[in-house]
């Protein structure tokens, strides 16, 4: 696989100098490829988040790209830096359950724990490891380096389970698993799961917000209103109409969302 594109997910900032800095050191190496910014925003330490962006992402680059996840709140410890190789892509990321919702999509052919220091810069910082680690590690990766140079090979790595939504009688509840830049809330209601469900009579509630009506585009409703509507991930999301919903109700992450079908049409999805 042609190894060109290294595409970047981390909470270091889009405004900070760490980004660049990793930036710099990948082209010192690998002057050939082509560094794509998936986001740098995701929040501080925010594990689940990342693992939510790659998943529903990755998918949208050329065969062969190498996608680095770094958001590692135990840089430094003795987590390990693994290294993934599927049919289609390379995953580069610290061993803490981030990578387990896009390799249940793409199937791991080789595991490697990252260890050989031949690859990295030194000193290795125990707070900037994106620069040390990741960033020479990936470069090398791109010019060409054999994948098992990088360390030995593992069998397993950590996992994390996605956050399901819970079925009891007639009501499914869930919950807000991300918020993205324009203050949509976006659930873990998956459209191919759900879609026909919301053909029914439904309710969904969160906080005191009660919704019965689903939208195809937030032009459906006048700006400044709420919308339901599938979003781009295939997820459903609540919306406000050119507002930040998230600022105007209050609402993060983790905010539980109730889904509720009549009796009389509950048929389950």
């Amino acid at each position: 696989m042609v190894r060109k594109y290294i595409v970047l997910i981390t909470d270091l900032g889009e405004g900070s100098p760490f980004p660049g800095i990793m930036k710099g050191v990948i082209k010192s190496i690998s002057p050939e490829a082509e560094i794509i910014d998936l986001s740098h925003q995701v929040r501080p330490y925010q594990v689940e988040e990342a693992s939510f962006l790659l998943m529903c992402n990755y998918k949208y680059f050329p065969q062969g790209t190498i996608l680095v996840t770094v958001v590692d709140p135990e840089v430094g410890g003795k987590r390990k830096i693994v290294l993934v190789k599927t049919k289609n892509y390379f995953f580069l990321a610290p061993d803490n359950g981030i990578l387990s919702w896009v390799l249940k999509k793409e199937k791991p052919e080789k595991i490697i724990e990252v260890k050989n220091e031949k690859y990295f810069l030194k000193p290795v910082s125990n707070t900037f490891q994106g620069r040390d680690i990741f960033a020479p590690v990936v470069g090398w990766l791109a010019k060409g380096e054999k994948i098992k140079n990088f360390g030995p090979k593992i069998d397993k790595i950590k996992k994390i389970p996605f956050p399901e939504v819970v079925h009891q009688n007639n009501r499914w509840i869930g919950k807000i698993i991300y918020i993205d830049h324009f203050g949509n809330l976006v659930s873990n209601f998956a459209q191919e799961e759900f879609s026909k469900l919301l053909e029914q009579n439904f309710s969904l509630r969160i906080k005191n917000k009660i919704f019965s009506r689903l939208s195809s585009s937030y032009s459906e409703v006048k700006k400044g209103e709420p919308c339901l509507l599938w979003d781009s991930f295939g997820f459903l999301e609540i919306a406000l109409r050119e507002d930040n919903l998230a600022q105007q109700w209050r609402i993060k992450p983790g905010e539980k969302v109730i889904l509720e079908i009549k009796r009389e049409s509950a048929k389950g999805p």
